[in-house]
């Protein structure tokens, strides 16, 4: 990956909060060949900081505790903070609201005022294409707002607190909106990594009868992989803007039914599914469709979404056999 991290001759710094999780222990791999990186994270989510090596420094920390997060950027002097932590689980966010927003909005601010005190002036922000007002229709970057559920509240939230923030303290904020993103290890309880669960146990060949929630809504479905070089692509290619914070969406440009992806990782394993929906597992609120549109990002970047969806289905079921074979 050609970088400005390198240009100068000097390796970019770059601290990464979340860094343990879903998204970042990806985006660490990919930013790593060409950055110092910096890991921040409490561990909350199960899994374990990435195991050292050269180049990487880790920091166990909570984003809301305000000294060692200034501990940890006054030690590690980041050129650029990347800001994935957060409380992501829908679900989660809607039975305790008050805790997403501690986690979320309260904790980027904390971060933000640390970034402040310690002159780190360039901050990418993982927020969702949730933001967005409900639209059939490609969600591009200039189009209406209007959040539907306390998660993506709190990362609207977060989009206004970054440019507030770059336009007070003469810094830039570049925000990715991030659309569904799926892969081997998702710690949440998202439809994935829940789906597989309820099917374990069928044997190859096998018919199951499996009761959903909505069945009729349809999602942008991106590869994490894909996510993490989306991010590094913004982190590196995008303008950053002086005094602002510029919006980029990372998604595949194709939406796909929640019933198909429940069908193709039966496929997957061997089984056919009949779906049906239950009243109890349907959402209150639950957005129809919502799907990215490309095209600004893979103008600012040459950045797009390369993992085929099958592939990335597949890939997840192939390595949670082996998990289970191994457990």
């Amino acid at each position: 990956m050609s970088s400005q991290f390198a240009a100068s001759g000097n390796k970019t710094r770059v601290f990464i909060t979340g860094g343990a999780g879903f998204i970042g222990r990806r985006l660490l791999e990919v930013l790593l060949p060409e950055a110092h990186v910096a890991v921040f994270d409490n561990l909350s989510v199960g899994l374990p900081m990435p195991d050292a090596r050269p180049g990487l420094t880790t920091f166990l920390g909570d984003i809301r505790d305000p000294e060692r997060v200034q501990q940890a950027l006054r030690e590690f002097e980041p050129d650029t903070l990347i800001h994935l932590a957060a409380l992501h689980h829908i679900p989660s966010c809607e039975a305790d609201p008050r805790l997403a927003v501690e986690v979320n909005v309260l904790g980027l601010q904390t971060v933000l005022d640390a970034c402040e005190k310690q002159g780190c002036k360039r901050v990418l922000l993982a927020s969702s294409g949730a933001v967005y007002a409900v639209a059939d229709q490609p969600l591009q970057e200039d189009m209406q707002l209007h959040p539907c559920d306390v998660y993506a509240a709190t990362k609207l939230s977060n989009e206004h607190q970054l440019a507030l923030w770059a336009e007070r303290t003469a810094a830039s904020g570049i925000i990715a909106r991030l659309f569904n993103a799926i892969g081997w290890g998702d710690p949440n309880g998202h439809l994935i990594p829940e789906v597989l669960r309820r099917m374990e146990g069928a044997p190859a060949g096998s018919h199951i009868r499996l009761a959903m929630g909505n069945l009729h809504t349809r999602r942008d479905f991106v590869d994490v992989k894909d996510l993490a070089t989306g991010l590094a692509a913004l982190a590196n290619h995008a303008p950053w803007p002086e005094q602002k914070a510029s919006a980029y969406n990372l998604c595949s440009g194709r939406e796909t039914a929640i019933t198909d992806i429940v069908n193709g990782l039966a496929r997957c394993l061997g089984l056919t599914v009949e779906i049906h929906s239950d009243p109890v597992l349907r959402r209150k609120v639950d957005r129809p469709s919502q799907w990215g549109a490309p095209e600004k990002t893979k103008e600012a970047t040459g950045w797009h979404a390369a993992t085929p969806l099958d592939d990335s289905l597949q890939e997840i079921v192939s390595e949670w056999q082996k998990h289970k074979a191994n457990a």
